[in-house]
């Protein structure tokens, strides 16, 4: 009888032991995913006190690794004229910095097939202004724009086509620094998204006029997350796409796009267009 009580316990310690080395396992297999964002888009991306990273960005990328317990993730705040390159050089697994639908980054990288934001673009300049309410104002005027920014490939095309007299004054793609420029009349204008243009004036303490771009390709854009075009940038990219689709049909992307983002719905352009 004791032999037969020495085995079970035996038997007993060893399966307890192989669960516990399986649970060791499985945790040990969790793979840590490193974000890229530039953090000076705020309420977008953008860098707390704490240096955290924070935002509408943020949340959605932690809302879709939440749904997908294989990964835990990183955010790496990066300045914007080197986010591309570090994500080229494998630093960065994908990134989620308030990144517009454009041809050419859909032929160098992976996008998001699912947009989990759309947005619009607005004229932005100094407070009391009245010379300039349209693109066509912008003749012979300076335009403050960021180096590699959507807003700045649409307005080069814009210039190309038309052959309009618009000097840009590139810029490193911070909003405030290209407000800076406006408040000190070094430019005329800037092209930006109009909740990040008007709530980082607020905070600067200058004082701006914005209308929204209603010329074609200017009025709504979609915001996408960004992969490489590595055979793991294209896995990671349709996992994210599933995840994505599932917060939008819970209703927990306009969840959190009304959290963030003044308590509107910003997550199908059907919403943006209704200001619901």
């Amino acid at each position: 009888m004791k032999t037969k009580w020495f085995f079970m316990v035996v038997a007993l310690f060893l399966t307890g032991a192989a669960l516990f080395a399986s649970g060791k396992k499985e945790s040990s297999a969790v793979t840590t995913i490193r974000v890229g964002t530039e953090g000076a888009m705020p309420p977008y991306n953008y860098v707390t006190e704490q240096g955290e990273a924070a935002g509408y960005d943020i949340a959605v990328v932690k809302a879709i690794v939440a749904l997908l317990p294989e990964y835990q993730v990183e955010f790496v705040p990066t300045a914007w004229d080197g986010i591309f390159v570090a994500l080229e050089g494998g630093e960065f697994d994908l990134l989620a910095s308030y990144l517009g639908w454009r041809k050419e980054r859909e032929e160098k990288y992976y996008l998001s097939t699912v947009p989990y934001l759309w947005s619009g673009y607005s004229l932005v300049f100094k407070e009391g202004r009245t010379d300039i309410r349209s693109l066509k104002d912008l003749e012979g005027k300076k335009v403050a724009s960021g180096v590699g920014t959507a807003s700045t490939t649409l307005l080069e095309e814009y210039i190309k086509q038309t052959g309009a007299n618009i000097e840009i004054v590139y810029t490193d793609g911070n909003i405030a620094n290209a407000l800076t420029e406006i408040d000190t009349d070094r430019v005329d204008a800037t092209i930006n998204s109009t909740i990040t243009t008007q709530l980082t004036a607020n905070t600067l303490g200058y004082r701006i006029d914005s209308l929204p771009l209603t010329e074609e390709g200017w009025s709504v854009i979609s915001i996408h997350l960004l992969f490489p075009k590595t055979e793991k940038g294209k896995t990671l990219r349709d996992q994210f796409d599933g995840a994505l689709r599932q917060l939008l049909s819970n209703g927990k992307l306009r969840e959190l796009s009304r959290e963030y983002l003044f308590g509107r719905d910003y997550t199908t352009r059907e919403a943006l267009e209704a200001g619901v």
